[in-house]
């Protein structure tokens, strides 16, 4: 009997050494978790606006930082860059302190200053600080832009589903020929948190309408077809808010066949995302020929 009482005590007691050491390791966890989380949330691309001007910097784990200045003209969609700035940032006790190293805005950042921010708020959106004149300021946390994949272009581009138009003849007995294209277009520089523009249907119609005009004299060589490519950007700059910098041309080619056309749609066509639809899913491929209603129609226009 006493071994039994032996035995159930000490089970209690290993319990709640188990219970207390769950405790005071939860409670040595919290004490540190605030700084850790401030460390993790501080990191990342922040900008802060005021009076048309734009000030981005960028804050990585290595505890260094880089920032520019941008200009918006009064429709928030032109920018002017100007200068840069970069340094060394670390907390202390809920300070962000930043030190400049390197700077051409020296009326943002002046080079080899210190700036003590008190910090108010921070979460993953927002970070609001306290400079040492008291003044307030609003950071947003921002998602940098992505352009095409590989193309290693700073500006948004906005991927198009490849076009292949018969192009027009000056008698009913001259050859058959379709142009294919495969091309996107490079936006201007956006302003930080500005959507990118979405690539319209009727942009598409008026871009394929347009190519369907030209003769084959018209794009016979690349100097003509460059010709071709500003004007297509006139055509589509009007559905794209003015944002269209560059129409760039990634493949062409002057087909004679309907199944080089189909070669052509397939070779350059993306496999669709599980999260955008693929351009043109309406049950026909825009701006291509491939049934014989529409070669009638094309050869009579």
């Amino acid at each position: 009997m006493a071994q039994q009482v032996r035995k159930i005590v000490l089970n209690r007691w290993t319990v709640l050494c188990t219970v207390m050491f769950m405790v005071l390791v939860g409670i040595a966890g919290c004490g540190g978790e605030k700084e850790k989380k401030d460390t993790d949330l501080v990191l990342g691309n922040w900008v802060y606006y005021s009076n048309r001007i734009y000030i981005l910097i960028a804050i990585d784990m290595k505890g260094t930082w880089t920032s520019s200045v941008r200009i918006a003209d009064v429709t928030s969609k032109i920018v002017d860059s100007r200068g840069t700035a970069g340094g060394t940032w670390h907390l202390d006790e809920g300070q962000l302190i930043i030190t400049v190293v390197a700077s051409d805005i020296n009326d943002v950042w002046e080079k080899d200053g210190t700036y003590f921010y008190k910090i108010l708020e921070l979460n993953d959106h927002l970070m609001v600080l306290e400079g040492e004149n008291g003044r307030k300021e609003e950071w947003k946390k921002t998602v940098p832009q992505k352009g095409k994949e590989g193309s290693g272009a700073v500006n948004p581009i906005v991927g198009m589903a490849p076009y292949a138009v018969n192009l027009n003849k000056h008698s009913s007995n001259a050859q058959d020929r379709y142009l294919c294209l495969s091309m996107h277009l490079e936006l201007m520089e956006l302003m930080p948190e500005q959507p990118v523009p979405q690539f319209h249907p009727r942009a598409r119609d008026a871009a394929i309408m347009y190519l369907s005009s030209l003769i084959y004299d018209d794009v016979s060589d690349f100097d003509r077809i460059k010709v071709q490519k500003e004007k297509v950007k006139d055509v589509l700059n009007p559905y794209m808010e003015g944002l269209i910098k560059d129409v760039v041309i990634d493949h062409v080619i002057i087909a004679v066949s309907a199944a080089k056309v189909e070669e052509f749609i397939i070779e350059h066509t993306p496999a669709p995302s599980a999260e955008e639809p693929a351009e043109g899913e309406d049950g026909k491929k825009d701006g291509t020929v491939n049934d014989a209603a529409d070669k009638e129609n094309s050869k009579d226009a």
